[in-house]
This record gives structure tokens, C-alpha cells and sequence, in this order.
């Protein structure tokens, strides 16, 4: 046997599969609720129990000791917390062996009130080494940490379609929606006689109904209507009207129930944190040459609006702009994001890009939540 075997080469397998051993398990996943207690936590990833440290006002840093994991592995980490409309979590990492300190995200939050969930991927090259993962800002506002470690799967995507980076709980993750910074508006796109085009940056609260002008030019045919809601109670819709006319009804998404998003607290009924997409078809007519008037409403308050965005047909195209790299003439939307739109999204919070040290608040000064 080689790990009996005595002699240079011995010691440096036996040093090997030590090291294998002390590595982070792809498909693995753990769940760690905060406030953290003594419940035992199973995943290889983990190097010790996670801990809490905050002052009597809530504010202090979670610390989470990772394993390093192999070159082809990848870890995602999704947060699950109450935002304010301003600030949310900060996320840094510190090297055990390195001692180099990474500001992966300086604040997590998109400008909503309520719950939130996002997801991030941690980069290749701190990943491969252990270290400890601060979460810093209010803790008593953090409510769930989801550590997936992750192998490459093949997967064959059509052209129509966007690479997803990550899949979970039922739903496809892009890589603009993993880096923890504000979202990224994609730009418009065509497919053939289809035009996807972005209709809002930022998010917005529906609440109070919002409305969104969006000029076209030229024939429509159908159309596909999409956007991501937050904080839209589970089992309800949103309405939509078009030029003065209900449309129909958004009826979101529901998650797998595996997925970290819901919440279940004071023996309340189930909420989700974060966003869900729907979509709404549109009939043929219901758009015109011009200004057209989409109107949301949703019930109750705490309603958040983002991504928005229409796929529309256009049934005068000419069968060669498909095989063209401009879009037919026939129909576009001009522009996107029109600046006439009734719709107003706060600041886009801003990334702390300098590494930041680890967490000044010492033991001294904070005491463990219980």
C-alpha cells in the first residue's frame, strides 16, 4: 500500500490525500439560519461552526470558516435578509494562508423595503483557498446563509436562450445576476422577427401603481410582457393595463420549495424573500403605432418592480432580417427605456471596490448572539 510506504514519495502521497481530505465536497449544500445556535451543521465545506458577533444595537459580522474546494468546483452563496431601501449586507473574504482580504460585495441591497435574497458567486482563486467569510452590517436584518458547492454540468443551450451560470431551486441564474452588484439592464436583442427589449432600469415601488410609456414604431403582432416582482404576496397577481384596458393578470413564479427564499416566521404564513418573474401574453392590436400606456397595480404595499421587459413580433418583417445583424424596419421600440417613462428607481447602491480589513468589532467590545 502507498500510504505504508516509507521514503520521499510516501510522505508526499500521504501529504496529498491529507490535503484531498480537507477539501470542500461538490454537491454539497448547507443552510445556516441566523441567529445561529448550537445546532450541529453537516457539510465538508465548513472547516468549524459558524458564528455571531453583534453589538446590543444589532450591528456586528457573521464569520464563516470555508474549505477550499478543486479547480473545476464552484461555491454560490445566497443571503436571505431584511432590507431598509439603502443598505443591506457587505460580504469579505480573508485568506487563511494568503492573508489577502477581497471586498466581494460593499452592500447587497437594491433599494426595496422589505425581504431580499441574493445570490453571489465566490471567484475561482479565493475559493481555492480556506478562509473565513464575513458578513458585516446589521445582524439582526440576517436571516439565512445557503452555501452551495457546485460541480460543471454540460448543458446544450438554444440560440434564443441565454447561458444560465447557475441553476437553483427551479430557476436559471445569469452571471450579470451573481456578482452582487446593482443588476445589469441587457441590451435589446433580436431573434428572428422578434425583439426582446428592455422597458426599466433600476427597480420601482408599485404600491401607488406605475406607469411605463412606450413608444413603437411601426406594425405589431403578439407580443410577451415580463418582469420580476418582490415582496408580492404568495397566491397573488398583479394587474396589468394597456392603453386604458386590462390587459390580464402577472401571475409570478412560485420557487421549488427547496429553494432558501422562504420564509417562515412568528407562525405566520410563508413569504418569499427576493424575486419572482411572470409574464403576460398580449394579443395582437392591443399595441399601437406610438405611445402606449403599461400600468401595473398590485395590492397592498411593500410591491417592487423590476426587469422589465417585452418581446414583440413583427408581423410585417421581411423574412431576410432574420439572417441580418440590424433589426427589421418594420417595428422597434424607440428607445427602450424611454425617457418619458412614469417611473422613478432609486440609486443604485455603490460597490466598495478597495479591500476592506476584517471586522474591527472585537469580542471585547460585542458579545455572541445567542
Amino acid at each position: 500500500m502507498y500510504l505504508s510506504r516509507k521514503g520521499p514519495s510516501g510522505r508526499w502521497l500521504a501529504a496529498v490525500l491529507c490535503l484531498l481530505g480537507t477539501m470542500a465536497r461538490a454537491d454539497d449544500s448547507v443552510t445556516i439560519d441566523f441567529p445561529v445556535s448550537g445546532e450541529k451543521l453537516t457539510a465538508e465545506g465548513l472547516s468549524a461552526p459558524p458564528r455571531q458577533v453583534a453589538t446590543p444595537d444589532g450591528l456586528g459580522y457573521a464569520d464563516v470558516l470555508l474549505r477550499p474546494v478543486r479547480r473545476s468546483n464552484h461555491v454560490f452563496l445566497t443571503f436571505v435578509f431584511e432590507e431598509d431601501g439603502g443598505k443591506g449586507p457587505a460580504v469579505f473574504w480573508s485568506g487563511d494562508v494568503s492573508g489577502k482580504q477581497v471586498t466581494l460585495t460593499g452592500n447587497l441591497a437594491e433599494g426595496v423595503v422589505g425581504l431580499n435574497r441574493r445570490t453571489i458567486e465566490l471567484p475561482d482563486e479565493i475559493a481555492r483557498e480556506a478562509g473565513h467569510l464575513y458578513i458585516m452590517g446589521r445582524q439582526d436584518r440576517l436571516l439565512r446563509l445557503r452555501i452551495d458547492w457546485c460541480e460543471p454540468s454540460q448543458s446544450f443551450v438554444a440560440a434564443d436562450q441565454e447561458r444560465p451560470e447557475l441553476v437553483m431551486g427551479g430557476a436559471m441564474k445569469l452571471d450579470r445576476d451573481l456578482t452582487g452588484q446593482a443588476p445589469m439592464t441587457p441590451p435589446d436583442a433580436w431573434f428572428g422577427r422578434v425583439l426582446d427589449a428592455a422597458l426599466q432600469d433600476g427597480v420601482a415601488d408599485i404600491s401607488q401603481n406605475t406607469e411605463l410609456v412606450v413608444p413603437l414604431k411601426g406594425t405589431v403582432g403578439e407580443a410577451r410582457l415580463r418582469a420580476k416582482f418582490l415582496g408580492l404576496p404568495l397566491g397573488k397577481a398583479v394587474r396589468v393595463w394597456i392603453n386604458g384596458k386590462l390587459a390580464g393578470r402577472i401571475q409570478p413564479l412560485l420557487p421549488s420549495l427547496t429553494d432558501p427564499g422562504y420564509v417562515r416566521r412568528g407562525g405566520k404564513r410563508a413569504t418569499y424573500a427576493g424575486w419572482r418573474e411572470g409574464a403576460l401574453f398580449i394579443e395582437p392590436g392591443a399595441l399601437k403605432n406610438g405611445d402606449n400606456s403599461i400600468l401595473f397595480e398590485a395590492a397592498g404595499k411593500g410591491v417592487y418592480l423590476s426587469g422589465a421587459a417585452m418581446e414583440i413580433q413583427s408581423s410585417s418583417a421581411a423574412t431576410e432580417a432574420a439572417k441580418t445583424d440590424g433589426p427589421p424596419e418594420s417595428a422597434e421600440v424607440a428607445p427602450s427605456r424611454p425617457p418619458d417613462a412614469k417611473l422613478e428607481a432609486p440609486p443604485a447602491p455603490s460597490p466598495s471596490p478597495e479591500p476592506i480589513p476584517p471586522p474591527p468589532l472585537s469580542e471585547a467590545s460585542a458579545s455572541p448572539r445567542p
